[in-house]
């Protein structure tokens, strides 16, 4: 399934459930900012001051350079994701707990720099062309606290703050070096593996502007 698809999927669920619940006030449109790239979600509520539900979608690149192991990548991370959340009020205030899930569409891409020798695996090689992908898993459960309502609060105009943590799963990591033997490329592959192992928890920090009808 493609993130297109599946952000066509989930706002016509919005749309369709729970938004014919809803009543005049109670859908909220925010745009956010954060780790997980530029975001734009709706927000409707399921329990009025207890439970809202957020569609949400979110995407940037970001460039970088990974030197953790002997060959020096330029790498690209592709931030793409869609969730479907639920934000629980335990106070009947602003503090809020989230659990949900995404689409993750994450992608790491990263090709090598060097320009003379370099040592892969033992072995000496000139110059290598080595380009690498790391995918995560396509369903990544999300959990989180945060402070906002774009509901309830009873301005048109709020603000929001969340921190939480999303489930990518072990990074899936893919050589394709030519000239370079199959046992070097295997070697590489677990120092990556190695190196970028705490991806599979991705840290989730972002704020937004919301605006109620």
């Amino acid at each position: 399934m493609t993130l297109k698809n599946s952000l066509k999927g989930l706002t016509l669920l919005l749309a369709l459930g729970l938004g014919t619940t809803a009543q005049a006030g109670d859908l909220g449109i925010a745009a956010k900012v954060g780790t997980l790239g530029f975001g734009v979600e709706a927000t409707t509520n399921i329990v009025p001051l207890f439970i809202n539900a957020r569609l949400q979608g979110n995407g940037f690149n970001y460039n970088t350079t990974i030197t953790d192991t002997n060959i020096t990548y330029d790498a690209k991370l592709k931030l793409a994701t869609v969730g479907l959340l639920a934000d629980v009020y335990p106070f009947a205030g602003k503090f809020r707990l989230t659990g949900g899930a995404y689409y993750n569409g994450n992608k790491l891409t990263m090709n090598a720099r060097q320009l003379g020798s370099v040592v892969i695996g033992g072995t000496t090689y000139v110059s290598p062309v080595v380009s690498t992908t790391v995918d995560f898993n396509n369903f990544a459960p999300y959990v989180g606290i945060g402070w906002g309502d774009a509901i309830s609060s009873g301005s048109p105009i709020g603000f929001s703050f969340e921190l939480g943590a999303l489930y990518m799963g072990k990074p899936k990591t893919s050589i394709v070096a030519p000239g370079v033997s199959a046992t070097d490329i295997a070697a590489e592959k677990q120092k990556l593996d190695d190196a970028l192992k705490n991806m599979q928890f991705y840290p989730v920090a972002s704020i937004g502007i919301n605006f109620k009808f």
